[in-house]
């Protein structure tokens, strides 16, 4: 691995790999299964990129949270997790060009063991080289210490860019000293945060890294 080529980070989720009605159903499943009232997945789009346990709180509220809500959403969810799930369009071509310009890695907030099944699954093996989730290090997106950690172990030395849906992306590579890139095809809410970049579409990343 070069230290000479810049770092590129992706979110998975609305960034690489569109998940978003696997997530959606399966939530609606909890909330029936407890008998909570169900809503649109637009809603759900607004709750989603800050992990499982946050899904969960929002969709049931946080003063009826239980662990067994979080519980069932992980059993149903890992049922459903590529029923409708597929990269975004262009998404594979856009990361082949990319291929060996940058040393690739995804962070996900997602669980480890859910990521590295859906990197393996749609095989986005062959493009990077790390990848990781919200509970492989002691603090998750958005704390910048999950980049600092992924640019020691590939051994990156010259910056580069963090690439995500959500505020937590771009909070984590501010924080981390990175440029950032938001995507706004995807599902997140950016607050008062400033990115960067903004990109519509994933080819529009070509323009920004090639």
């Amino acid at each position: 691995m070069s230290a000479e080529k810049e770092i590129l980070i992706f979110d998975l989720d609305g960034t690489i790999l569109d998940t978003i009605e696997d997530i959606h159903s399966s939530l609606m499943d909890m909330l029936r299964y407890f008998k909570f009232s169900t809503f649109d997945i637009s809603i759900t789009k607004q709750y989603v990129g800050d992990g499982i346990k946050k899904l969960v709180e929002r969709a049931v509220g946080q003063d009826n949270f239980k662990d067994e809500h979080e519980r069932y959403f992980r059993s149903v969810y890992k049922e459903n997790l590529v029923k409708k799930t597929k990269p975004f369009d262009s998404i594979l071509d856009v990361l082949e060009r990319l291929k060996g310009r940058y040393i690739m890695a995804v962070l996900s907030n997602k669980s480890f063991e859910m990521t590295d099944y859906l990197i393996r699954y749609f095989k986005l093996d062959n493009y990077f080289l790390r990848w990781y989730g919200g509970d492989s290090f002691v603090e998750k997106k958005p704390s910048p210490l999950p980049i600092y950690e992924i640019i020691k172990i590939t051994g990156s030395k010259k910056g580069g860019y963090v690439i995500g849906d959500n505020y937590t992306d771009v909070e984590s590579g501010n924080r981390a000293g990175l440029k950032t890139i938001f995507c706004r095809y995807g599902y997140g809410k950016l607050y008062d945060l400033k990115p960067d970049y903004f990109v519509d579409t994933p080819e529009e990343l070509l323009n920004i890294l090639i």
